[in-house]
Formats: structure tokens, C-alpha cells, sequence
């Protein structure tokens, strides 16, 4: 096996080998991979924390040895930078890292910034905190930043914060946690899924409190929820049907 790491900020992942191709996701910096197939200008990869596939451009990784570290430590809020001889390479909140100082191919990085000990121990302030930080993030299909992001990758980088790691998309997220039977019983963090005329689920946001829900839909928003799905105040009518509601930690 061929592993890979990636050694810029943030770069797409694509569902085919072309610039032109649907980007399903992003890979972030140390974000560490099994190199699948090479062509000229793209490899395929797999994420080894979530094992989603896709592709990246050839020249936005470094061949490294296996070296997926469980590491407890992200970027926080406050960003981070990563420096090198050659290059500095600003870090987002949530990239996981391993340690200060990491060598990435010939590139031997020193990171100073923001950094976190993912736990839940603090979960309602900085839940709290999460929700002002990405509040009006504009919507992005694949996207997992503060400059773009879609409802699976919103759920994803907020539970990344406390430690826990969840599936890319919505509908993998939605096959794990324990289901909360009623509103009334919803906590903050719980994630709520909606589903499409055909049943399949489409979306997630995830829960304040027993009624209202942030979630990324044009925007990082806050709405209101009940039974029937996610009412949107702006435009007076409901734009997500509820299919169920888990509970993770």
C-alpha cells in the first residue's frame, strides 16, 4: 500500500479525475490517505478516518509512510500556521495534528496558532461559540470550512470539535447514534435528518434545543423545527421534512 498526505490548507476532492468533476469533499492539512490509482494529473484516494474515496490533483499531496495518528488534538477557532522553509500554510479550524512540528516529504513544518484538546467537557460554551463562528458560512456541496460548507460537513467539523468522528455524508451519519423518540427529549448537539419524497436522507442540521436547529442550507441559518420538518421564517413555509432525530454522546 501507497500512503499520501495532504500538505496545503484545504484542497477538493473529486468524484472523477478532471477539474471539471463534482467536488464531494475537501482534504485539510495532515489529513492522511491510501493513494487507490494514479493517472497523470490525479490521484484516487481513501481517507483513512472516514474512508471516503475520491479524487485530488497530483501535485497537492506528499507520499508519507502509514502514519494515521489518533490524535486528540485540532486547530481551533483561531486558526493556526503551519511553517516551512519553503512554504507557510495556513491552517483551518478542525485539521487534526499530530504534533508541532511534522515532516511532510522534504518539508519539515513548525505549527503555532490555536490549537484544542477535543472533549465534551466544555460542550455548551464552545457549542455555543461553534454556532456564532459559523453562523452565515455560505453553502458549498462538499464543502468543510468557514468558507464553504454543506449540511453533512457542518455536522461533521461541529462533532470534530468534541472529539468525535463522524461519516461524510448525511446518510452515514444518519445509520449511527441512538434515536431520541421525542421532541420534547431532543438535547443540544442531537442531529436531525430530513428525507426526500423517495425516503432517502438528504439532510442534517444539528439541534440548540427542543425547537430550533442550525444547519446549512444557502447559508449556515437558524431555524425552527417541529414535527412536521424545518420552517424557514424568511420565506414562510417548511423546506426540510423530519425523518428522525440521534443522539450521539
Amino acid at each position: 500500500m501507497k500512503f499520501g498526505v495532504c500538505n496545503l490548507s484545504i484542497v477538493p476532492l473529486r468524484a472523477e479525475a478532471s477539474h471539471r468533476s463534482e467536488m464531494v469533499s475537501q482534504v485539510l492539512f495532515a489529513e492522511t490517505f491510501e493513494i487507490l490509482q494514479q493517472e497523470s494529473d490525479f490521484v484516487k484516494i481513501k481517507l483513512l478516518d472516514t474512508k471516503y474515496e475520491g479524487w485530488i490533483q497530483a501535485s497537492q499531496y506528499t507520499v508519507v509512510d502509514n502514519n494515521n495518528d489518533s490524535s486528540t488534538i485540532i486547530v481551533g477557532m483561531g486558526g493556526a500556521l503551519a511553517k516551512s522553509e519553503k512554504k507557510d500554510v495556513r491552517l483551518l479550524h478542525g485539521t487534526k495534528i499530530s504534533s508541532l512540528e511534522v515532516r511532510f516529504g522534504s518539508d519539515d513544518f513548525n505549527i503555532s496558532g490555536d490549537f484544542r484538546e477535543t472533549n465534551q467537557v466544555d460542550f455548551k460554551e464552545e457549542f455555543d461559540n461553534l454556532c456564532k463562528y459559523y453562523l452565515n458560512t455560505p453553502y458549498l456541496w462538499g464543502g468543510r470550512s468557514l468558507y464553504g460548507i454543506d449540511c453533512s460537513g457542518f455536522s461533521q467539523v461541529v462533532f470534530n470539535h468534541f472529539g468525535v468522528q463522524l461519516p461524510r455524508d448525511a446518510w452515514q451519519q444518519a445509520e449511527l447514534g441512538t434515536v431520541v423518540d421525542f421532541l420534547t427529549e431532543i438535547k443540544a448537539g442531537d442531529l436531525a435528518f430530513f428525507d426526500n419524497e423517495a425516503g432517502r436522507i438528504t439532510h442534517v442540521g444539528v439541534m440548540i434545543d427542543t425547537e430550533t436547529i442550525i444547519h446549512a442550507s444557502g447559508c449556515v441559518r437558524i431555524d425552527k423545527m417541529d414535527s412536521e420538518g424545518i420552517f424557514n421564517a424568511d420565506i414562510n413555509k417548511f423546506t426540510h421534512r423530519l425523518r428522525i432525530v440521534k443522539r450521539y454522546f
